[in-house]
């Protein structure tokens, strides 16, 4: 069984918490008009990134198995995932695109859970990824669909809580469409 082990994200949230106190209001403006924190923001979402995207390789790696039998054998598996393995960020339609490679149409059909629909689910991917990128790319100003993203302590900690909703269900779903 896939894991997604947020000890590391769950420590920085703790750190940042306690360097702004959690209260409202923006934390004071250090070097360049940056936030006091900002940094430790920036780190949970690349953190977050990579994790949910060796869980998905993971779970790939398993449905793949599934799907085609002779990936079962370590040599023929290793060939093949050197051919997949530049698949990109697990946005929902980088995601979408891999699981197609193994035949199914999409990946995400079907999974819902209570407040967050399918159209949620990919957005928040979305979301996750275009911070991601923004970030790993120099972005100082943040962007998400071609507009300016504030990242808020608020913010990651709801997107920490989405990708552990989503790996709780992932798995059993996608395993579910072989």
């Amino acid at each position: 069984m896939a894991e997604l082990n947020f000890t590391y994200v769950n420590e920085l949230i703790s750190v940042r918490k306690t360097l702004h106190g959690g209260n409202r209001g923006a934390p004071k403006k250090v070097i360049n008009g940056s936030h006091e924190g900002a940094s430790i923001n920036r780190s949970c979402i690349v953190m977050m990134s990579a994790l949910l995207q060796s869980f998905v390789q993971e779970i790939f790696a398993s449905c793949a198995k599934k799907a085609l039998p002779n990936l079962e054998n370590d040599v023929v598996w290793d060939a093949y995932w050197k051919q997949m393995k530049s698949w990109g960020n697990p946005s929902a339609e980088n995601t979408k695109t891999l699981f197609l490679k193994i035949g199914v149409d999409d990946i995400f059909t079907g999974l819902s859970w209570q407040k967050c629909d399918n159209k949620i689910i990919r957005s928040k991917l979305n979301t996750l990824n275009h911070v991601r990128n923004s970030i790993a790319h120099g972005g100082t100003v943040l962007r998400v669909n071609n507009a300016d993203y504030a990242l808020t302590l608020a913010k990651v900690t709801k997107l920490r809580d989405f990708v552990v909703a989503f790996g709780e269900r992932f798995e059993e779903h996608a395993l579910g469409k072989f």
